[in-house]
């Protein structure tokens, strides 16, 4: 059945197909502000299946995130985005900043229906920025039979994410029988179409945040890319692994030698995020969870399976986690004989050492709010916050052992 759009726009672009100028064909490209993208647009003429796809899934949270500016850089999700592509009938320009769009039978959406579907669905929930904008592109002038073949290379063409990428390759096949081992397989995510607990961008970003091989202890530099950027830390893995596969495993992977620490980093994160905010209110007082740096669950409670304790309404944010967390590099060593990284105090004792260093952990917290602001994400990103924390296990860990020397 026909039906016919008005379509707000803030730009607009015409062009001609120079090289099929016999049909008629002609392309619209409009910059359209996601609030008022209408809703109801066809998608009949997109090869993809959208009949009960899950929005809640972490690749489409990620696309809402941007879009509400809760991740990125407010007012660029037209750039981040691939945007919509549309076959209509016709498009008329009713004044500079409305047009009309007829769309007919078997046309429609033929690419990004999961972009459009996300954007009305957050239109429903929430807010979005006025300063967000998506790209609409329109083919006019189409014939019927083009159409699945565009639908076909648009929707194959779509950029799928490194990581899913390298789980084809078979680069997590080590990853994941360590995480068979540790009974934590089934809560990772490894490619971006899974739904689960964790994704395998969180176990490369533990095992970064550990990385004392790349980051030694007294060096001076700190991993701050296990939470700056999440791509950075998968990219470096997947070419760790390129390079330990090529020499035929003769080369060490750096990866690699880190998998001891992982197992317990994960148990050791999951300690750090869900007591946090109680810590706080017993060693500092007042309310943590006013802190920016402390989330609340607005559904169910937040779960820490790894290290099986019992969920929370409370945790505390990656962005304060993480420099926190990377600090207890200070009990990574490296075995002389194998050349693989193992915690100083046994996988046993960590938690043992996190409960001993809480207050001096939360004195620091507390001392960078105060020196480099209260944003979980700025903290995140803070070279400061990184040294100062590391730093402070590091003249821990020294007066313990000069204490047992003496």
């Amino acid at each position: 059945m026909t039906k016919t759009h008005t379509l707000r726009v803030a730009q607009a672009r015409r062009f001609s197909n120079s090289t099929q100028t016999e049909t008629g064909s002609e392309k619209h490209i409009f910059l359209v502000r996601c609030s008022e993208l209408p809703s109801g647009l066809s998608k009949e003429a997109n090869a993809r299946d959208f009949e009960g796809r899950d929005l809640n899934k972490r690749v489409y949270r990620d696309v809402r995130d941007t879009l509400t500016g809760n991740i990125g850089i407010p007012g660029t999700f037209d750039l981040l985005n691939k945007g919509i592509t549309v076959i209509a009938d016709s498009v008329r320009r009713l004044n500079d900043n409305e047009y009309e769009v007829v769309i007919g039978d078997g046309q429609g959406i033929v690419d990004g229906g999961h972009t459009y579907d996300i954007i009305c669905d957050t239109k429903e929930k929430t807010t979005i920025p006025d300063s967000q904008f998506v790209e609409v592109r329109i083919f006019t002038g189409i014939p019927s039979s083009w159409i699945a073949e565009i639908s076909m290379g648009l929707n194959t063409g779509i950029a799928v994410k490194e990581h899913s990428l390298a789980f084809l390759d078979g680069k997590y096949g080590w990853l994941q029988d360590e995480m068979e081992k540790s009974g934590f397989k089934d809560l990772i995510a490894w490619r971006e179409s899974d739904v689960a607990h964790a994704d395998v961008r969180d176990l490369i970003a533990t095992m970064e945040a550990l990385n004392i091989f790349d980051f030694p202890n007294g060096g001076g530099q700190n991993p701050v890319a296990a939470y700056e950027k999440w791509s950075g830390p998968a990219k470096k893995f997947a070419a760790d692994f390129d390079r330990w596969r090529d020499s035929l495993y003769r080369e060490p992977s750096t990866y690699h030698r880190l998998r001891p620490l992982l197992r317990g980093g994960l148990i050791l994160m999951d300690y750090i995020r869900a007591e946090f905010r109680d810590a706080w209110n017993e060693e500092i007082g007042g309310r943590a969870g006013g802190l920016a740096i402390v989330e609340e669950a607005k559904r169910a409670d937040f779960e820490f399976p790894f290290a099986g304790l019992p969920g929370k309404r409370y945790r505390l944010t990656k962005g304060a986690a993480y420099p926190i967390f990377a600090a207890f590099r200070n009990l990574v060593q490296c075995d002389s004989e194998t050349g693989d990284a193992y915690w100083s105090v046994g996988e046993d004792g960590l938690i043992d050492f996190w409960e001993e260093t809480k207050p001096v952990v939360l004195r620091t917290v507390k001392q960078a709010i105060q020196d480099f602001g209260h944003k979980p994400d700025v903290l995140g990103k803070n070279r400061g916050f990184w040294n100062l924390m590391h730093q402070s296990l590091e003249l821990h860990v020294l007066r313990k052992k000069n204490a047992v020397a003496a």
